[in-house]
C-alpha cells in the first residue's frame, strides 16, 4: 500500500504581519512525490523562502520559510502550499485528482499563463524560474471535478452545457449582462477550454459521453 502524504498546518504571515495556518506538504514527503510526479513533468524539489500574492492568500501579498516546492519543467516552481480545505486533502489521496492538477497546469500555461502565475519577490527565485499558483490550480481542480464533474458527464451536447454554464460558470469570458454570452461556441479558446474540463472530468467519470 502506498504511503500517505502527510499536510500539516503552516503560519502564513500577510502583510499587516497577522498570521493565518494553511497547510503544506510535510518536507520528508518531497522526494517521493518528485519520484512519483517525474512522468509529468516534476524534475525535483527544493526548499525556499515564499514571498508572493496569490490565492492562497487572497491576492494580498505573503511570507512562508522555507516552502516545500517541485520544480517543474527546469523552469517552474510548484509551492506545496495550500488552503485548509477538504479538496487540498482529496488532492493527495486520489490519484486522478493529481493527474488532473498536472493536466490542468500544462494546459493553462499554454493558454491563460496570467491566471495561475503569481507576483513573486525577486529574492524568491532567480528570474529564469516562475512559480505557480497551486493553490489556485487545487481550487480550479475541484470546481471542475467536484462542482461540474457529475452534471458534464451526463451531458450529451454542448447545448446542455451551455444551458448549465449560464448559471454555475464554470467557464466566465467576463460576458456582463443578462444575455451576455458566458460560454461562446463560437470562440475557439471557450471551446478549447471545455475540452480541457471534459479530459478532466473523464479521470473521474470515465463514462462521460460529451463529445466536441
Amino acid at each position: 500500500m502506498e504511503a500517505k502524504i502527510n499536510l500539516e498546518p503552516f503560519e502564513r504571515i500577510l502583510s499587516g504581519y497577522q498570521k493565518v495556518e494553511e497547510l503544506a506538504v510535510n518536507i520528508a514527503d518531497c522526494s517521493k512525490l518528485a519520484q512519483k510526479y517525474a512522468p509529468y513533468g516534476v524534475e525535483g524539489y527544493r526548499l525556499g523562502n515564499y514571498i508572493g500574492t496569490g490565492y492562497l492568500n487572497r491576492y494580498l501579498e505573503c511570507m512562508v520559510d522555507r516552502a516545500p516546492m517541485l520544480i517543474y519543467k527546469k523552469k517552474y516552481l510548484i509551492p506545496l502550499l495550500f488552503r485548509r480545505s477538504d479538496s487540498a486533502f482529496q488532492l493527495f489521496e486520489e490519484d486522478y485528482r493529481m493527474e488532473a492538477f498536472f493536466l490542468l497546469l500544462d494546459w493553462s500555461l499554454k493558454h491563460q499563463p496570467e491566471k495561475i502565475l503569481i507576483e513573486t519577490s525577486t529574492k524568491m527565485a532567480p528570474k529564469k524560474e516562475t512559480v505557480i499558483d497551486t493553490a489556485y490550480l487545487a481550487f480550479r481542480v475541484s470546481e471542475i471535478l467536484d462542482s461540474g464533474g457529475y452534471p458534464i458527464s451526463n451531458f450529451q451536447t454542448v447545448e446542455q452545457f451551455m444551458d448549465w454554464n449560464r448559471i454555475y460558470r464554470l467557464i466566465d469570458n467576463g460576458g456582463i449582462g443578462r444575455h451576455s454570452k458566458v460560454f461562446d461556441p463560437e470562440y475557439p479558446e471557450n471551446i478549447e477550454e471545455l475540452r480541457m474540463i471534459v479530459s478532466l472530468v473523464r479521470l473521474k467519470y470515465p463514462n462521460t459521453e460529451l463529445m466536441l
